[in-house]
């Protein structure tokens, strides 16, 4: 099954991936085997997230909306503006995979919940282990949590919910919907990131529609120096 669905994913690579002009932090449009290994995130007073990547899972990688999304949160933005997060803010975050975006937002302040199935969750516990250092005592808090299954009561209330390519099968787009419906009720700021070739956006999005209103983030939000034209980041509002 995992076998078939790297195939699945390296195949949709080399047919559809733009020409690769960004700079080297975009990844996904080469796909000859070597770039994934040590990912160094640069954060803005010198720090660095480092992730040990590996093949073992599609969440055990960073993928290029989850460094996109991190640079654009990471901007300085005033009082009221709606994408802005920080301290305060308690977040979660669905299919958090190679923990990136999640460490990124505990950096600003967020208190953080990174989930994620429960094989990944070991690599995931791992990946913040190890930048100890630079997340101080701001270190998220890692759970695991099965789309498949009923979402349990510590996943819901939370101020912040953000989830980073996690549409690139179809299988997936229904389940998100619903736990999106089930954790993001009362959350005043839900982001879904994926990109435009992904499989399961379609879906996705007739499914999320029945409980939220749901509007694309325009694309001058990114970081101009972490975007690229492929990238498609979804604000979600709840309905009622």
């Amino acid at each position: 099954m995992a076998a078939a669905l790297e195939a699945i994913i390296a195949s949709k690579a080399r047919r559809a991936s733009a020409p690769q002009t960004q700079p080297h932090w975009r990844r996904e449009g080469d796909v000859d085997g070597t770039r994934y290994g040590r990912y160094d995130y640069a954060c803005g007073d010198d720090t660095h997230l480092i992730i040990e990547e590996s093949y073992s899972s599609t969440g055990t990688r960073v993928w290029d909306m989850s460094v996109a999304m991190a640079r654009l949160l990471e901007k300085p933005r005033a009082a009221g503006d709606a994408l802005r997060v920080g301290a305060g803010d308690a977040v979660l975050e669905l299919g958090a995979g190679s923990g990136l975006l999640g460490m990124a937002l505990a950096r600003l302040g967020c208190a953080v919940t990174m989930t994620e199935i429960d094989e990944v969750v070991p690599h995931l516990e791992g990946v913040v282990a190890a930048n100890a250092a630079a997340l101080g005592d701001r270190r998220p808090a890692v759970r695991a949590l099965d789309w498949r299954r009923p979402v349990a009561a510590e996943f819901r209330g939370f101020d912040v919910v953000v989830a980073s390519d996690v549409l690139i099968c179809d299988q997936w787009a229904g389940d998100l919907a619903r736990v999106l419906a089930a954790v993001a009720a009362r959350a005043r700021l839900v982001l879904v990131g994926t990109q435009r070739r992904r499989d399961g956006v379609p879906l996705f999005l007739e499914a999320a529609r029945a409980a939220f209103d749901v509007a694309e983030v325009d694309a001058a939000e990114f970081d101009p120096a972490f975007s690229h034209a492929d990238l498609q980041l979804f604000r979600l509002a709840p309905k009622g």
